[in-house]
């Protein structure tokens, strides 16, 4: 896996590009995986808030939206973004890839959205352990195959290693589907207590 920290300049340039909006349809997404208003969700490694802002809409004001990221550069965009929008909802979080600074069981929902490729084993089990036993982890990531943009695919995991990889830290699958043309989105449960 390899890990990077993005800029601003770098994340607009690459995160908010047109094409992305009909590649990757973040309303979808959150409608598909049963997000409704009052819930809460944790964004890790929530770049823009790409798919922050969506959730924030969805969840309403009885709901939170925690975006979590390692740059405090888009931590700040997305500070900013949320208050030109009055979408009070969103708390903007630096994190660290061994530390996500949330309390355990606290999220309904917990998205990967094309990190899982790039992040280290800690990252996995911090953004398990801040979902609720029920809750649904959701990891939205690159096919691993050629496409216009994205990491190289020697770097993407196939939706099945994915899979794998999340049932290795005890989520039971659920879902897979195509996201478009250049994603796929799996969603997994976190078992419940006997």
């Amino acid at each position: 896996m390899h890990e990077e920290v993005w800029t601003r300049e770098r994340a607009s340039a690459v995160l908010e590009k047109s094409d992305r909006l009909q590649s990757e349809d973040a309303r979808e997404l959150w409608n598909r995986v049963g997000l409704r208003p009052g819930m809460t969700v944790v964004d890790v490694g929530a770049g823009s808030g790409f798919y922050t802002f969506p959730a924030s809409e969805r969840v309403g004001p009885t709901g939170r939206v925690f975006a979590v990221d390692v740059s405090h550069e888009l931590i700040d965009l997305i500070r900013e973004r949320s208050a030109e929008r009055h979408q009070s909802n969103i708390e903007a979080l630096v994190s660290r890839p061994d530390q996500v600074p949330l309390p355990s069981n606290l999220a309904d929902r917990v998205l990967l959205a094309n990190v899982l490729h790039g992040v280290p084993p800690a990252t996995v089990a911090e953004a398990v352990r801040i979902l609720r036993p029920g809750g649904r982890l959701v990891d939205v990531d690159w096919k691993k195959e050629a496409t216009p943009g994205g990491p190289p695919v020697e770097h993407r995991l196939a939706a099945a290693e994915a899979r794998r990889t999340l049932e290795g830290y005890g989520l039971e699958t659920g879902a897979e589907w195509d996201l478009g043309p250049y994603h796929y989105a799996l969603m997994l449960e976190k078992k419940r207590r006997a």
